[in-house]
């Protein structure tokens, strides 16, 4: 089953530019994304056979329930109110909650609702983007929607690890592993989402090796943006460039195009 319907809004998605990324993807195998996000390509493509991971224990949770409980995550959802009071009081009780349906509803309703899908925290591991729902639509998914990305989802394993650590859990053999991790660069200042430090340069360093090693006996597909500490690592493997438009400062008005690098490893 496929869905057209995007349930998060992401910073970072590859939505705006999948075709020149499908390409070099193979969904007719196992499918693994170490840094899933929104999770784009699985939603798109549903593979028969998936592994989802991100560092957000938070994004993963939220997939469990919709997966589990679709109408009770899309009756937390559904139920506030889009306006900016109604925003903060549901971002406090986010904040509040442990584990749980009605934490997942709030979660993709901030999602929905945020300043430019962005899924910032603070310090103490508090959610703490502000409304960005001024300028947006109103509208609301649907509990048929729940339901649809419901399905999808039950092919999924989902888990919220390290990339290295979830990759070398899962051992893959024959699969094709999507990398689309956070950028660390020197040339410019990169917005961090998930708290200030979730990629530096020794990550990078070990993305390249654990991408070295997982391409032996799998498929290995990077993009990451077009920075030299990339070129420097992968240039081996890089196979081609994608052009982005992203916000400037995360506002719609404000637009430039940037290029990211993709490359592959294995086959």
């Amino acid at each position: 089953m496929t869905t057209k319907t995007k349930l998060l809004k992401w910073a970072g998605s590859k939505s705006q530019v999948s075709d020149q990324i499908r390409p070099y993807l193979s969904f007719d195998r196992a499918y693994v994304e170490p840094f899933c996000g929104s999770a784009f390509f699985f939603f798109e493509n549903s593979p028969a056979e998936s592994y989802l991971n991100d560092l957000n224990f938070e994004l993963i949770c939220f997939f469990k329930h919709t997966r589990n409980t679709p109408n009770l995550v899309w009756y937390y959802y559904d139920r506030v109110p889009v306006e900016e009071v109604s925003y903060y009081q549901a971002r406090d009780t986010y904040n509040e909650l442990g584990d749980c349906p009605e934490k997942a509803g709030l979660f993709v309703y901030l999602n929905h609702f945020c300043f430019n899908g962005l899924y910032r925290t603070n310090k103490a591991g508090e959610f703490n983007t502000p409304y960005g729902g001024r300028q947006k639509p109103k509208r609301k998914l649907s509990r048929d929607n729940f339901q649809e990305f419901s399905q999808t989802l039950r092919s999924a394993h989902l888990t919220a690890r390290d990339f290295e650590a979830f990759l070398d859990r899962l051992d893959p053999d024959g699969a094709c592993i999507y990398m689309d991790p956070p950028y660390f660069t020197n040339d410019e200042r990169v917005f961090g989402e998930y708290g200030s430090n979730t990629f530096k340069k020794i990550d990078l360093q070990r993305l390249l090796e654990v991408s070295v090693r997982m391409s032996r006996r799998n498929k290995v597909v990077v993009s990451y943006k077009n920075c030299s500490e990339f070129r420097e690592a992968f240039r081996k493997y890089i196979v081609g460039d994608i052009s982005v438009i992203r916000n400037v400062g995360g506002f719609a008005g404000r637009r430039k195009s940037e290029q990211e690098l993709v490359a592959v490893l294995g086959g």
